[in-house]
């Protein structure tokens, strides 16, 4: 019943405040692939242009909500997919088809990810109603957490500790700081991720140090800059 308890107090900390406001989407994290090598400039040149191709084809199949580079050094994710899709499997699959995997500079990892509902819904609309809609891209952190080295189901003090981590990132949302944030579905090592809108990396690092979970070493967080285009994230 304590590891129970546990999962669902950090799946009711990283989804959205109520329960009505969440929407399960699938995260596709597109991570070098160890065999990868470089690339002549012509034939990166074609491999980004069909990858952006395929970018714009899911985004008008409906299945692409959300997208975008990573700039991390060194570089352990590429960039990020967020999909709304039939299944997990279903997920898989398509993320298969990017050009980048097909041709083996990048493989996949997919969650299923419960995040705030909307996701992509405002970019949509105003891309729609003018296509000139600046992108104006922006570095977001963006953080993964997993479970960390203090985790421990038995211990007296790990219940109260993921309630305080629950009650932090509420905090951060009312506060204006956060753009996103979900739980993993089911909840593994990785058990959510938290998007900040675009403030500095360290300020971000900072408040995650104050979280209580964090700093007991219950939770861990790796960092990521995640550059996604204005009126994405719904928060």
């Amino acid at each position: 019943m304590r590891r129970i308890f546990g999962v669902l107090t950090i799946l009711c900390a990283l989804m959205a405040a109520a329960a009505d406001d969440s929407a399960r989407y699938y995260v596709v994290f597109l991570r070098p692939d160890p065999a990868r090598k470089p690339l002549a400039q012509a034939d990166a040149e074609r491999l980004q242009a069909a990858h952006m191709a395929n970018i714009r084809k899911m985004a008008s199949d409906g299945i692409l909500v959300a997208a975008g580079p990573f700039d991390d050094r060194p570089v352990t994710i590429s960039g990020i997919f967020v999909f709304q899709a039939a299944s997990l499997e279903s997920a898989r699959a398509v993320a298969a088809q990017d050009p980048t995997v097909v041709e083996h500079r990048n493989t996949v990892e997919v969650y299923a990810w419960m995040g705030p509902r909307g996701i992509g819904a405002e970019y949509r609309r105003l891309h729609q109603a003018d296509p000139s809609t600046p992108e104006n891209m922006q570095p977001h952190p963006l953080c993964l957490v997993y479970r960390g080295a203090a985790w421990d189901e038995k211990s007296s003090q790990h219940d109260e500790l993921l309630k305080g981590h629950a009650a932090y990132i509420e905090k951060l949302r009312e506060q204006g700081k956060l753009g996103a944030a979900g739980a993993i579905e089911p909840s593994g090592a990785l058990l959510g991720l938290v998007v900040f809108k675009p403030i500095p990396l360290d300020e971000v690092q900072a408040l995650l140090r104050k979280d209580p979970a964090i700093e007991a070493g219950v939770l861990r967080i790796e960092p990521h800059t995640w550059w996604s285009s204005d009126h994405v994230l719904p928060w």
